[in-house]
């Protein structure tokens, strides 16, 4: 029993024998199939033709193209005027499947110390219709250079003019069928970018964190606060700085385990040891 839209049967409305379960309606006591609903929520919601249309590639040949059939049908114009397929995440091979064992959570990422920000970034890595393979290392190399970024910035006191080539690559890229491994590029060209003022860096990046979505302005907040360390750490940084000048690097990366043992991560660059909260 059910009202079908074509062959194969796709239900329109689904009866239900049970009275409490379901909705009245003219054919009887039921609840709309999943199709229909999509339909008519994206009609309420959004009107007809929205402008971007997005699922799973495995939508494609079902629940998408029943959409489409029911609502052009329905309203005389067309679903959607652009459609973004993306391919799937995968764990070992296999595509991650809340009905699997191989379901990873935001709170399993949150759980290693890696924020939802860094996973965003790590996805932002690879063109939408690439399928990805995850990786607990990819994800910590991708924070770590989310980090780097937020460092490079952090340390910029004042605003500039954003840099119109810079923005007109990256405009390029974004409306290149959503290109944002290259919008990332573009990214890290701006930041060493040795010809443009720290200003103009600073501005251009937080312009295309309109459309990246990393909380930049945030991260570089957070990190010009200064940092809090005990005695104890104060004084294991003082004893690997000299170590560092002595060159026995052995001894330093023992101390920084032993500052990471207390919550604290060490960076060296040019102006001396940076430590970060881990």
């Amino acid at each position: 029993k059910c009202l079908s839209l074509s062959s194969p049967v796709r239900t329109l409305w689904k009866f239900s024998s049970n009275p409490d379960l379901g909705f009245p309606s003219p054919w009887g006591v039921g609840f709309p199939g999943w199709h229909i609903e999509c339909s008519a929520m994206s009609r309420k919601y959004l009107g007809q033709p929205f402008d971007i249309h997005t699922g799973g590639v495995d939508h494609i040949g079902t629940h998408h193209n029943n959409e489409i059939a029911q609502s052009e049908v329905a309203f005389g114009a067309p679903l959607a005027n652009y459609w973004l397929h993306n391919e799937h995440l995968n764990i070992l091979g296999e595509k991650m499947a809340k009905s699997g064992d191989n379901f990873i959570t935001l709170s399993s990422v949150v759980n290693k110390n890696i924020s939802p920000i860094a996973y965003r970034y790590y996805l932002l890595g690879a063109s939408y219709r690439t399928p990805m393979i995850f990786s607990w290392e990819a994800l910590m190399g991708v924070k770590t250079a989310l980090e780097n970024v937020v460092r490079i910035l952090s340390v910029i006191q004042k605003f500039g003019v954003e840099d119109r080539t810079y923005i007109e690559k990256f405009t390029e890229a974004v409306n290149d069928d959503l290109n944002t491994p290259k919008a990332l590029a573009l990214l890290w060209e701006l930041l060493s970018d040795s010809t443009l003022e720290g200003g103009t860096k600073i501005t251009t990046a937080l312009k295309f964190d309109e459309v990246l979505g990393l909380d930049l302005a945030g991260l570089i907040t957070e990190a010009r606060k200064p940092i809090e360390i005990s005695e104890e750490v104060a004084e294991l940084l003082k004893q690997r700085d000299i170590a560092r000048m002595a060159k026995d690097w052995i001894k330093a990366d023992s101390l920084r385990d032993e500052i990471r043992g207390l919550g604290f991560d060490v960076q060296d660059t040019e102006s001396g040891q940076e430590i970060n909260e881990l």
